[in-house]
């Protein structure tokens, strides 16, 4: 019975060195990998802060344009174009400029308030607010441009550097139309009759003027008529005339009266002012004097006879 006690607790005792020593391994294991994380942590700190090589800064121009396109009328075909140019390098470099556009334009590169023209610019790295320019275009005087989109072109080099855009003029029509009596602005016209003149309608501008009316501010009782009344379409250039049939009132005072002719298309409109003067109608008088001298001739019978 002692011998059976004695046997197991020398098996107990194996069993705790046993599990003392796992977790006295389990223990080791722990610190062990605390040490590792430490070290990890360490090279990776030691790594991130050591210094590195400095690399080159990649050379490159970018052109960044304010306003792509730009409207203007045909009159008036200034085309201006402020464009920012920005350079990322290490040292300053000289940049050529070079514009073109349609045939017939001349196309060039100013300084940012238009003082000089250029055709080369040195730039500073990483310069802000970029260095800016403007390009100009505009048709020779000897070239009238018709209505629509016109392409100029920019391109900003300095050795393998290069960067390019395109910009858009775009030309807008005028509108403007004449309005002229055929003969002079003074006219006479006699009451309660109607009395013919032309007008001349001319398209002045560099658009198509479509829907033109017609009418008149005129004195109350006057009778105002157009032939046509309405002209559908008017190319720019072209001149058309109208019939007018002016009949004033038929107690029209004898004097120069104002009328306001009026012309109106979709695009714009014109007025012109003519001064009429009227005259009594001579029918009127012939009446009148005829009376006279039947009257005359009946007191001269009976007188002496």
């Amino acid at each position: 019975m002692k011998t059976y006690n004695t046997c197991h607790l020398n098996r107990w005792s194996s069993t705790f060195r046993l599990l003392r020593m796992v977790l006295g391994s389990v223990k080791s294991v722990k610190y062990i990998s605390i040490v590792a994380l430490f070290f990890i942590l360490m090279v990776v700190l030691i790594t991130a802060l050591s210094p590195r090589p400095i690399l080159a800064q990649e050379e490159t121009i970018e052109l960044k344009p304010i306003y792509p396109k730009v409207e203007s009328t045909t009159h008036e075909a200034i085309f201006t174009f402020p464009v920012s140019l920005i350079y990322r390098g290490d040292q300053a470099r000289d940049f050529d400029l070079k514009a073109s556009g349609p045939s017939g334009w001349n196309t060039y590169v100013t300084s940012r308030y238009e003082r000089i023209t250029i055709s080369v610019i040195r730039l500073e790295p990483n310069k802000y607010p970029p260095e800016q320019v403007k390009v100009i275009a505009t048709p020779s005087p000897s070239v009238i441009p018709e209505i629509g989109d016109y392409k100029i072109t920019l391109v900003v080099s300095s050795g393998t550097i290069r960067d390019s855009i395109e910009l858009t003029a775009v030309v807008t029509p005028t509108y403007s139309l004449d309005l002229i009596p055929s003969d002079r602005y003074y006219r006479e016209a006699t009451a309660n009759r109607d009395n013919q003149f032309s007008l001349t309608v001319k398209n002045t501008g560099s658009g198509e003027l479509t829907n033109i009316r017609f009418s008149a501010e005129k004195p109350q009782g006057w009778i105002v008529e157009f032939e046509p009344a309405k002209i559908d379409r008017l190319a720019a250039g072209i001149s058309h005339e109208i019939q007018v049939n002016v009949k004033p009132a038929s107690r029209t005072d004898r004097r120069y009266h104002e009328m306001t002719l009026i012309a109106e298309a979709d695009q714009t409109r014109q007025t012109t002012i003519m001064n009429i003067r009227v005259e009594e109608p001579k029918g009127f008088w012939m009446w009148i004097g005829g009376a006279i001298a039947l009257l005359v001739i009946g007191a001269f019978t009976f007188i002496f006879l």
